[in-house]
């Protein structure tokens, strides 16, 4: 048995401190994808609402409907981590991006439409799990913030990729040019992940791990969803996804309604709040390794962003501008909090998995309900009031990190 044992630790992968992060870099790449999909909505919404003869509410389904595929798939998803591994978990999340990409382009109506954000949603719910667990594994508690930072930009990044060359391509050859887009971008980072995503990581602490089919996993899983701390971490991420997605998603259409600009003047606009969060988020993990704090850099930007969100109903082109970069800033620095504090509260990485599908529980309730809502507050209320009612919401989220116990 010693021997068995023996040979089977020689047999785990060594991943030393530069590979950790060359492979970071790749999972990264991989992992914007997602993003870059989810927010293909937005820069061309006045577009789809003409083309499938969408209402405002209606045409918020388009980045709802993302989401609950990943709602229904968080605690799955975590079990099948560890049945299959990281690397095959991979793979389904850029196959099913790949082939929601691919749908919706061929899309003639609004049901097919539907059904492919449906398949896309299963990548982004996938890669929300898998990265943030290899990086768990891959990396010490004493780095895990920069690491979690470094990663967490694949949100603003992918939302910054998308806005910036969607008017370009839509211009082109319609918004299916922008779909095209993301099917070849998906197409791409598979690739690099193949090449260069071998194998599971070894544990951070060292020790090489058990088969994952060998985990109790039911245990393991009881252990997790009565995990009080880990709801809270993944309420402070529903509020987070709320508000932000929500202002994301709408903040292009208010520009061409109400400020009259064009799609590819609001489009800039909106996407200076990515370009910060990119910039904020391994700040965030710098400044959180240093402070030893995830609380701090969870609770306190949401209190800054309630303040932010009324100020735009009233805000001119300028004003919108420096709106839009603190909003995002402020924005970038969750992120990076509830996925260290996330795999963190567990107490055991191995289970960071299923902790990281808890966490998406609440990050997909919130890409569901936030553009959804506020669509409906638009349509029957008007732009004022769907602003406000991200307030809130935000101190909520504020609130939830607090009481959470996490480092």
């Amino acid at each position: 048995m010693k021997i068995a044992g023996a040979s089977s630790k020689l047999l785990q992968p060594k991943i030393g401190a530069q590979s950790s992060w060359f492979t970071l870099m790749i999972v990264l790449l991989a992992s914007v994808a997602a993003p870059l999909n989810q927010f293909k909505v937005p820069p061309v919404m006045p577009l789809l609402m003409k083309a499938f003869h969408q209402s405002p509410s209606q045409a918020g389904l388009l980045m709802s409907v993302f989401a609950l595929t990943g709602l229904i798939l968080a605690i799955p998803t975590g079990l099948m981590i560890r049945k299959l591994g990281y690397r095959a978990a991979g793979f389904a999340a850029i196959f099913a991006l790949i082939l929601g990409a691919g749908v919706g382009a061929l899309s003639k109506s609004m049901e097919a439409m539907l059904v492919s954000r449906f398949i896309e949603g299963a990548g982004l719910s996938f890669m929300s799990v898998v990265a943030p667990t290899m990086i768990a594994l891959w990396f010490s508690a004493e780095k895990r913030g920069k690491a979690m930072g470094i990663w967490a930009v694949w949100v603003p990044l992918g939302s910054t990729i998308m806005f910036t060359l969607a008017p370009f391509l839509a211009g082109h050859w319609g918004w299916q040019g922008v779909w095209w887009f993301g099917f070849f971008y998906a197409l791409a980072v598979g690739l690099l992940f193949y090449l260069f995503v071998k194998s599971n990581p070894e544990s951070s602490s060292g020790a090489g791990r058990p088969s994952p089919v060998k985990y109790p996993w039911k245990e393991d899983l009881n252990s997790v969803l009565r995990h009080r701390d880990l709801w809270l971490i993944s309420t402070v991420f529903y509020c987070f996804n709320f508000v932000y997605i929500a202002f994301i998603t709408w903040a292009p259409t208010f520009l061409v309604q109400i400020r009259h600009s064009s799609m590819a003047r609001s489009d800039l606009l909106v996407s200076l709040t990515s370009i910060l969060a990119i910039a904020a988020g391994p700040t965030a993990g710098w400044i959180s390794d240093k402070i030893h704090s995830r609380k701090a850099i969870c609770a306190a930007p949401l209190i800054f962003l309630a303040f932010l969100f009324p100020l735009i109903f009233r805000a001119n082109e300028n004003l919108f501008l420096g709106l839009a970069v603190a909003i995002g800033f402020f924005a970038g620095f969750i992120p990076t909090g509830v996925f260290s504090a996330g795999v963190e509260v567990v107490g055991d990485e191995r289970l960071a998995g299923m902790a990281m599908a808890i966490v998406q529980i609440g990050q997909n309730l919130g890409i569901l309900a936030g553009p959804l809502i506020f669509g409906w507050m638009v349509e029957g209320w008007g732009w004022q009031t769907a602003f406000w009612i991200l307030i809130p919401v935000s101190i909520s989220g504020a609130i939830s990190g607090w009481l959470a116990k996490m480092r």
